[in-house]
């Protein structure tokens, strides 16, 4: 591996039809959960990839006696912590199966969330994404809000309008825990290493396939103050760029243009993935109209401002929020299920 050493504790067993993928670092509190949730899937032809990355608590131990019981579970360690993004691409780099999904050790899935999403692509073999409505929980597991991000035009035909239902609506990126057809996905970029590559990911997604989404909220995302998002990313970009990818902890440069950064990979993304200028030119014209969607522009003048003193990003997001109101601080364009 040229990322560093990775011990491996996996038996070899049958290629399975599905790999679910879950990376993990420190993830003792909700980890046997997750785990177990998984293996109660009533859909049972599956591997389960745990990478864990060179965590410090009892990760390790939960997930060895996980794997000694069931022969399903490969497990490995990384001898050192590669930093969020590389970790997630392991775990589709090890996988095996014709479908692919991750799971954080946070979250959790229906028993029969396998069983519903495989059989939705099988029915849509030109499908390269199956997505289901969300049911957020507590970190003791009660339920809160219910809901499935709206995206409209990702289920087209034509490139640039899944790219633009993928892009120019707000959303949290719940969709990249979706069940994946893995193989028209490899050469793809995946989660990357910069903040707001999975936003990225998701475009190419949409740009390499027609996307799907059941109602049925089968995904059981965990609101929690210890959530990456919550502990790091809304609070400190440095943190969070070490986060995504351990190098920048040696690089130890200023927190850049994120909204930038994003706008430049999904325009090159648009060139790698799309051949025919015809086709090009509708998606272009997408990446000039995301500037004036959701706030991205206005975004990008406060990255300017926090990119000049890092100090500024509280004061940048009260004047957003006071110009704008508070829409333009909410996560995600909802559609509430219920």
């Amino acid at each position: 591996m040229s990322e560093g050493t990775v011990s491996s504790e996996a038996p070899a067993r049958p290629t399975p039809r599905v790999s679910v993928g879950l990376p993990v670092f420190n993830g003792e509190n909700y980890l046997a959960t997750a785990i177990s949730a998984i293996l109660a899937q009533t859909y049972t032809d599956f591997e389960l990839i745990i990478c864990d990355n060179a965590s410090t608590d009892g990760t390790a131990d939960i997930c060895r006696d996980f794997a000694r019981r069931d022969s399903r579970i490969r497990y490995y360690r990384n001898e050192a912590n590669l930093g969020f993004g590389p970790n997630f691409d392991l775990c589709f780099e090890r996988a095996t199966g014709e479908y692919f999904k991750w799971v954080a050790h946070d979250d959790l899935i229906a028993p029969t969330y396998l069983e519903k999403t495989v059989a939705a692509m099988d029915a849509n073999p030109d499908a390269i994404l199956c997505s289901t409505a969300v049911q957020e929980i507590d970190d003791t597991g009660r339920f809160g809000r219910t809901y499935q991000n709206k995206l409209p035009g990702i289920d087209s035909t034509r490139a640039h309008e899944r790219l633009a239902g993928m892009t120019l609506y707000r959303h949290q990126c719940e969709d990249i825990f979706g069940l994946l057809r893995r193989r028209p996905l490899l050469g793809s970029q995946l989660i990357g290493r910069y903040l707001g590559s999975d936003r990225v990911f998701l475009s190419e997604i949409a740009l390499r396939g027609r996307c799907i989404m059941l109602n049925e909220p089968l995904f059981l995302h965990r609101e929690h103050q210890q959530r990456y998002t919550r502990a790091i990313l809304l609070g400190d970009r440095k943190r969070a760029d070490v986060w995504q990818d351990t190098r920048e902890q040696r690089r130890r440069r200023k927190p850049g243009l994120y909204h930038w950064l994003v706008y430049t990979h999904l325009w090159s993304m648009v060139n790698r993935n799309i051949a025919s200028s015809g086709a090009r030119l509708g998606c272009y014209r997408v990446l000039l109209q995301w500037w004036f969607t959701d706030y991205h522009f206005v975004d990008f003048l406060k990255d300017i401002i926090i990119a000049i003193n890092p100090v500024l990003l509280v004061p940048a997001r009260t004047i957003k929020r006071a110009i704008f109101g508070p829409e333009a601080e909410r996560p995600g364009s909802l559609t509430p299920q219920g």
